[in-house]
């Protein structure tokens, strides 16, 4: 890539040095600028100057400011990469701290009595071990908003009905 860029940029310059070559009376015929701000009043005019080095100036002036542009965009990506870095840092502590906090209650018994008290049967519902599959389990629903406004209260059948989930 590298031999790719410098063979292009090397045809660029032969090709900028072939056209000032042939045309030699434009770009060596000197030239004035003149600049009028109010009619009449504040006239400046430039000395003469060959045409080449207007075309120089003006090369060299982009070239500036393509450099300061780069260079801001630069510094810019320096301070977010550093913000990132820092977010990293700071993220990364407190995933190490969880992770901790997580191994010892993991160290806990009484999780682990838990997870022995709920298990899966062969077509995949979910059961209580601690009573027989054919009793059904007592599941909360939500509470219908019509029926709390008909009655105006909530009676402890609206809130649980025995629900058979084996015969789901």
């Amino acid at each position: 890539m590298k031999k790719f860029k410098l063979t292009l940029g090397l045809f660029v310059v032969i090709f900028v040095i072939l056209l000032i070559y042939q045309n030699r009376a434009y770009f060596f015929a000197k030239q004035t600028l003149s600049f009028i701000l109010v009619p009449e009043k504040f006239q400046w005019t430039a000395p003469a100057v060959e045409n080449l080095a207007y075309f120089g100036g003006c090369l060299v002036i982009g070239i500036l400011i393509t450099g300061y542009l780069g260079l801001v965009a630069k510094l810019r990506s320096r301070k977010t990469i550093k913000q990132l870095n820092s977010t990293i840092i700071s993220q990364t502590e407190t995933i190490n701290a969880l992770q901790s906090e997580l191994d010892t209650f993991k160290q806990t018994s009484y999780i682990e009595d838990d997870l022995d008290d709920i298990a899966t049967t062969d077509e995949g519902l979910l059961t209580n071990s601690k009573q027989p599959a054919s009793e059904p389990m007592m599941i909360e629903e939500s509470i219908d908003v019509k029926d709390v406004i008909a009655t105006n209260e909530i009676t402890e059948q609206a809130v649980k009905q025995p629900v058979n989930i084996n015969k789901a």
